[in-house]
């Protein structure tokens, strides 16, 4: 059987043109990667490793093609060895586009084993097959007399390229909503294109832009997930470019400067283009700037390559100063030294969070160890909350509830406390509420934690009443934005009806809020529970935001004056005089009143001598663990 018609098309339609366009490519792609920066994860190896194929396939398809127009008896083996060396490499490009995209979905479990069974066993498979063409003389054969024998169409590569298609694709679509909406889109359409020009090609039974179609992937890949993001305005690097940076960086000594530009609208951003784009050259070495946000530029250099930079920040914050007076730009910078306890830009950033938020404006601050050591505490401490408040335990070992004692000076006696929260930690010990509230707050933990103190008052209030105490009431602090979950109620109910406790047992002391949507959830909530039996108490009345008639509105029970309104007080007789008619009106309103933070005699008599009734303060007990306040029932009353 000599050449037929197909194999005479097929060699003659081929040209190398496409080919060469294809190592073209491949070269240029390694130019870009070793010239500008590009994210690089563990993906980028197998980018590497796809594009190496790519161009050695294309390199084997011009030397194949090549020998055919020469062919002699001592080239077959080479014939032989170039056409597997075409089809083999491409077969692994397929492998490598699938473990690349297993990697960048976090392809795990029996999903993950079923393809790398399936990817490892077609390559396989379709290796074997193409390096045993000249001896079974199926697909492809050169005979004694120099005669090409082939069936195009039942060439092993064909049914690898239909299999691996369908593995991608179905990797693809079964995935897509881990791929960010306008990504997905891109490869969609870019295998689409690579798929037709295959069948295209097909048609005119030729591989002249067989290669080309599997670089198309590839680009798509470099400009998608390791592109070079650059900001046109300010010659700067986004968020994502700054993590892997500091990953890249390693063990390498650096600085990171981070600059906080307050309210930078877009016509100023394009004003200061100019001077961002080459302020960080003009002070430091090869350095990286990125904007991670409208507002927030960080500037990275090696140490290692600017020993001078630290005596240049002087004459850096008078530049700013300058911006400032021209621009009107407020501005906060933050120094800081690469140190072994950070591992990622995602904490160098929450570092620099951490420190903004105790500077003024219009500062500069140079982080030191000390810092580093209380962010790293904050950090354990932001840690500890999230397992918290995931396990949900409301007996959590770790959430300590101490109380505070009321004098009732009518009776004088303790019959309500107010119940504070403790964290004990095992690295840390004992964590005072300052170090944490807000923090639980901004990451919405709070709620979590008040269930289990609330919890835990009720189970010591009914073990107390068991050994024949009487206690009145005990109150639980509970933050404004805990009263927008919807189920805030619900929980609170439920853990007062789980251990037996009398509502009215109960109080919730909450601080105002000036928001208008949150003063009017907070009436929903104080009126249902109000009206089971649980009481209500305004906190530090006094500080802040306070408005008579939004107060006179809301079912309150107690007003808790603020220390500061004591100490204003005590300063004379006209103070006194406007404190205690602030207190008179309450009480003419049904309200009944309590002063904080009581220290001395003297601060006790100048709330006796206004008819306070309810007093709370260090002179009467510092907070004490909830379960040692049968003792001081025992001892004070």
């Amino acid at each position: 059987m000599g050449i037929n018609m197909t194999d005479v098309l097929f060699y003659q339609n081929y040209g190398a043109s496409g080919d060469v366009c294809t190592i073209t490519i491949c070269v240029i792609c390694w130019m870009l990667i070793g010239s500008i920066f590009t994210i690089k994860h563990k993906n980028l190896v197998v980018f590497h490793m796809a594009n190496a194929l790519v161009c050695f396939a294309a390199i084997c398809s011009i030397v194949y093609h090549w020998l055919i127009e020469r062919m002699t008896q001592s080239t077959v083996f080479w014939i032989y060895t170039f056409r597997a060396g075409t089809y083999i490499s491409l077969i692994l490009t397929f492998v490598l586009y699938i473990i690349y995209i297993s990697n960048f979905i976090d392809l795990e479990g029996r999903t993950k084993r079923i393809i790398t069974i399936l990817n490892g066993v077609g390559a396989a498979v379709f290796i074997v097959a193409q390096i045993s063409t000249p001896f079974s003389k199926l697909v492809f054969y050169i005979d004694e007399n120099l005669q090409i024998h082939q069936n195009y169409y039942l060439d092993a590569f064909r049914f690898a390229y239909v299999y691996y298609m369908l593995i991608a694709g179905s990797l693809l679509i079964g995935n897509r909503k881990k791929f960010i909406t306008k990504m997905y889109k891109c490869i969609r359409n870019v295998m689409f294109v690579s798929f037709g020009l295959m069948t295209i090609q097909s048609f005119f039974v030729s591989t002249s832009i067989m290669c080309i179609t599997f670089e198309f992937p590839i680009l798509a890949a470099l400009f998608l997930f390791h592109y070079n993001a650059y900001d046109s305005d300010t010659g700067t690097l986004d968020a994502k470019a700054f993590d892997a940076y500091i990953k890249d960086l390693k063990n390498k000594k650096f600085s990171v400067i981070c600059m906080y530009l307050k309210e930078i609208n877009p016509q100023k951003m394009l004003a200061l283009s100019e001077e961002f784009y080459h302020f960080n050259e003009k002070y430091f070495k090869n350095p990286c700037t990125f904007r991670l946000n409208e507002n927030k530029m960080v500037l990275v250099y090696e140490d290692e390559k600017n020993s001078g930079a630290e005596q240049k920040f002087p004459v850096l914050l008078e530049d700013f100063d300058k911006l400032y007076e021209e621009f009107q730009m407020d501005y906060q910078i933050v120094f800081i030294k690469s140190d072994v306890s950070l591992h990622s830009g995602t904490e160098y950033l929450a570092l620099n969070e951490y420190l903004e938020a105790r500077m003024p404006m219009n500062s500069a601050y140079r982080c030191n160890e000390k810092d580093i050591e209380a962010f790293g505490k904050m950090s354990y401490i932001l840690k500890e909350l999230k397992d918290i408040h995931e396990k949900g335990d409301l007996s959590d070992e770790r959430v300590m509830v101490y109380c505070q004692p009321i004098l009732n000076t009518n009776t004088g006696s303790y019959a309500t406390a107010e119940t504070l929260m403790r964290l004990k930690l095992m690295d840390i010990g004992i964590v005072f509420p300052d170090q944490f509230v807000r923090v639980a707050e901004k990451y919405e933990y709070i709620h979590t934690l008040s269930k289990i103190i609330l919890n835990k008052a009720c189970v010591e209030l009914k073990r107390i009443e068991k050994m024949g105490y009487e206690v009145e009431r005990i109150s639980i602090n509970i933050s404004v934005q805990e009263l927008r979950d919807k189920n805030f109620c619900d929980d609170m109910i439920g853990i007062i009806n789980k251990n037996g406790v009398d509502y009215h047992k109960i109080a919730i002391e909450l601080t105002e809020s000036k928001n208008e949507k949150d003063f009017e959830n907070m009436k929903k909530v104080i009126q249902k529970l109000h009206a089971l039996g649980i009481r209500f108490y305004l906190d530090d009345f006094g500080t802040g935001y306070s408005n008579f008639e939004r107060i006179l509105e809301l079912p309150i029970d107690m007003i808790k004056f603020d220390r500061s309104l004591l100490l204003l007080a005590t300063k004379n007789a006209e103070s006194r005089y406007m404190v205690g008619s602030f207190a008179d009106i309450f009480r003419r309103s049904d309200y009944q009143v309590l002063f904080e933070g009581i220290e001395s005699d003297e601060e006790e008599q100048i709330c006796r001598d206004m008819s306070i009734v309810y007093l709370q303060g260090f002179k009467y007990s510092k907070p004490i663990p909830m379960d040692k306040l049968v003792d001081f029932l025992t001892t004070n009353n």
